[in-house]
């Protein structure tokens, strides 16, 4: 019976091993999103994550996966990996007030991306010269879905280095 009880220990520590990487979608300085300035991201109400406040203005698809939104301003963009993370990407605060001026949209609703395709361009300069906070959260929108969402205990990261996991 000993050996049962281990075989199933066993098969949890797998399951609590079985994780989707989310790398970050642009390079900066990491930021906790309970110091972003705006409620919604900072007493989570779209879901945990962390925000980056970016060095530049490459938006990068943070997984394999779908676009399920790009927002008509382009500040934002809802994807969802191949294996159901859903993540939100919101570039800066009350930057929906733009209207998409400053923001090049590189992809499409329903298109299928692979992790480092460029999802977008941002005028950074722009958005600060307008005194706009370019912090961007990174949000998983299903969290209820999963068991933990653990954040990256870097305080800088490069596009691509891993961010989040989000653990099945």
């Amino acid at each position: 019976k000993v050996e049962t009880k281990s075989a199933e220990v066993k098969q949890e520590v797998k399951k609590l091993n079985k994780y989707t990487s989310v790398f970050a979608p642009m390079s900066g300085k990491i930021v906790s999103l309970d110091q972003v300035n705006d409620d919604v991201f900072s007493k989570k109400i779209m879901g945990p994550g962390i925000a980056i406040l970016p060095s530049d203005g490459k938006v990068y698809a943070p997984f394999d996966g779908v676009v399920n939104t790009v927002f008509p301003t382009k500040h934002a963009y809802g994807l969802t990996s191949t294996d159901g993370v859903e993540t939100i990407i919101h570039i800066g605060l009350d930057t929906v007030n733009l209207e998409g001026k400053y923001f090049d949209a590189k992809v499409k609703n329903d298109q299928i991306v692979k992790k480092g395709d460029l999802l977008a361009e941002v005028d950074i300069k722009s958005l600060l010269k307008e005194n706009y906070d370019i912090v961007t959260p990174v949000v998983i929108t299903n969290s209820d879905q999963f068991i933990d969402v653990i954040e990256t205990k870097d305080t800088e990261v490069q596009s691509g280095d891993e961010l989040l996991k989000v653990f099945h």
